[in-house]
Order: C-alpha cells, then structure tokens, then sequence
C-alpha cells in the first residue's frame, strides 16, 4: 500500500509497511474446546479419571495421541492446525499456560451467549441468559459485512451443526443462509442431495446436533456453488461429547476436524478466486472446567470456562505462530478481527464492540 506524504511543500512517495486486506474471510468455530486440549493435546488425567482401574497407557487413545511434550501431542491430535496451519500460515492467541489470555466477556459461560458475544463483539447479558430459540437482537458481523459489500443473501452463509444457529447468527431472519442442525440442505448436485437426506438416517445421540460431517459437506458444496465471500462454519460434535463424559470421542472429533481444516485449505488454495486472498479465523465459544472432575461441565460457577483462544491464518496474517499477549484479550474481539481481515471497521456500525485484535496483522 502506498501513500502520499506532503512535507515542506515537498512532495514524498513513502511505502507504508501495513498488511493488504483480504477478499475473503472464513470463521470456523470449535463447540467447547478447551485451552488443555488446545494447546496441549491430550491430557493424561482426564482420560485416567474416565479409564478408573485401567493403565491407560494400553488403549488406543493413548497410543495415538500421547507425547511426552505438549507440543508433540497437539501435534499428534491435530496435526494439520499446527503442523501446516500455524507453522507457515498463521498465528494463535489464548494460550493460558504461555503468557497469553483470552477470556469471555459475558458472564454465562455457555453457547448461545458466547457465539452472540462472538459475533457481535459484546455480552448481552440481560437478553442471551439462555440457549432458547430466539433471534439475536443485535446485527452480527456477519449481518455488516453483507451490508458493507453489498452481497447477495447466497455470498454470506452459515452452515452449523447445533440447530440453534439460525438464530444466532443474524438479527434479520431470512436475510443470509443459515443451515443448522438436522435441516435440509437443498443444492442441485444429486449427491448433496443424497446426503442431505442421509443426516435424518444418522441421529446423534442429541436432538438438537447433528454430526459434523454434514455441517462441513453442505458448507463446502455451498462454496463451490455459490463462492461466498463470507462464511461461518460452526462445527459442535466436540461439546456434545464432552458432556456425555466421553472424552475419547471429543478427541477423535477434534482430530476428525482437522482433516476437515486441510480439505478446506487445500481446496482454497487451489482455487483463483481463493487462494491468497482468504483469512480464516478459528474460535470456540466457552471453554470448560480445569480438572478430572469437571472438564465435561462449564458455566458461570467455572473458571476455567472463561477462557478461550482464537487463532487466524491465511492472507494478510503474519505466520508467527503462539503469540504472547501484554494483556487480556477477550471474545468480544472476534467481530471486529473477522471485519478487519476484509477490511472493514465493524466498530462503526457496533461502537460497543472490542477492538480487532491487531497481533493478527502487524506487519
């Protein structure tokens, strides 16, 4: 980016290191996940506290994902996110053990109220006290940037796998696609199709939550149709387990997650209209209890669920891997960080929202 400087009646070019805005943006969000498995992958005393009685050096879990360094065994769990992802693309905030700290804002440390905080940009303590069907009272960032560049209803897209979403993610019902839960996903490829209808054949164990291999299937149909310059895709298999208390299938979730998130970047990059010109931002909604005994729980009795992480990758973010914060960043920055990777100051539209976090972009 360039800039004219006028200087004692002189006329100066000066090149101003700043970071050029993205075309596109994709927020992908992780129902749940803790900064522990995170950041440090599995934690040996939660998978004890599950096998009582057993070595758990002997199972299957252990094998596959125990390291004895934090660093190799998020690795092993999510080998494209930090192994591809933060190495050479990008960089993460939220590490609670590392000198940085993200935490909600919102007092409730549950999920409707920490996506609205999300993508928002602030708590809304009074009217999101619940995870009840009711529309979002404030425009989203995601209700701004279809308003600031103009988009069609089919160029801004959410696709989720809690059936609440629709709800969420807009104030305006109707004015985006949302896809959420067990709803069908009409597209003209027959396979799509297919698979749409193949979701009411496969519960969860969950009313309200169907797996999150539809959630990201239909999301990926919707962008090679339709090219949206903004998507959210909100996968949530791994708090449904975690409640359930089976912490080996939120693990396998996260690890079936980052396939998705190399399929998803391996098809950005291989696109014109894609490649280097998209940021992706990664968050999750709460976080849950510190210990063996309440890692499955979070709420607003828990401190550990206060603490969250957001991470970004892709065009215009320095690849600078685990960033240390100064100090305490919070969810109501994601809004302002997802405009800001297109360009746009949400604040102007939201003047209560947090600010970007700028560690993403400094050159």
């Amino acid at each position: 980016m360039k800039r004219i400087i006028f200087f004692c009646g002189v006329t100066l070019l000066a090149v101003v290191l700043s970071v050029r805005a993205a075309e596109r943006a994709i927020l992908v969000s992780l129902d749940g996940v803790r900064c522990q498995e995170m950041f440090q992958g599995l934690d040996p005393e939660v998978w004890q506290a599950q096998n009582e009685g057993k070595d758990i050096k002997t199972t299957d879990l252990y094998q596959k994902f125990w390291a004895e360094t934090p660093e190799e065994r998020r690795l092993k769990l999510m080998p494209f996110f930090w192994g591809v992802l933060m190495k050479e693309h990008g960089a993460i905030v939220g590490n609670r053990f590392n000198g940085s700290v993200m935490k909600l804002t919102n007092r409730h440390r549950f999920s409707y109220p920490g996506y609205s905080e999300m993508l928002t940009g602030q708590a809304n303590d009074a009217v999101i006290k619940s995870n009840d069907k009711i529309q979002n009272p404030t425009p989203t960032v995601l209700d701004f940037l279809r308003d600031e560049l103009k988009l069609p209803r089919e160029r801004v897209a959410a696709f989720a796998s809690w059936d609440v979403f629709n709800w969420i993610v807009t104030s305006r019902a109707g004015s985006l696609v949302a896809n959420s839960g067990f709803q069908a996903y009409e597209h003209p490829d027959p396979e799509i199709r297919k698979l749409s209808d193949l979701q009411f054949h496969t519960p969860t164990p969950w009313n309200s939550v169907r797996h999150d291999i539809y959630t990201f299937r239909f999301a990926m149909a919707h962008l090679k149709t339709h090219r949206p310059p903004v998507l959210y895709l909100a996968l949530g298999e791994t708090d449904d387990w975690a409640h359930d208390k089976r912490y080996d299938r939120v693990l396998e979730a996260l690890h079936r997650n980052d396939a998705y998130f190399r399929e998803l970047w391996e098809w950005l990059e291989a696109q014109e209209d894609y490649r280097g010109k998209t940021t992706l931002l990664f968050a999750t909604d709460h976080g849950r209890g510190d210990y063996s005994l309440n890692w499955m729980h979070h709420n607003d009795k828990l401190e550990g669920a206060a603490y969250v992480w957001l991470a970004a990758a892709g065009a215009g973010v320095k690849p600078r891997g685990e960033l240390k914060t100064t100090g305490e960043l919070g969810q109501n920055q994601v809004a302002a960080t997802l405009a800001r990777a297109l360009g746009r100051d949400y604040r102007t539209a939201q003047p209560g929202a947090g600010p970007a976090v700028q560690l993403f972009f400094q050159p």
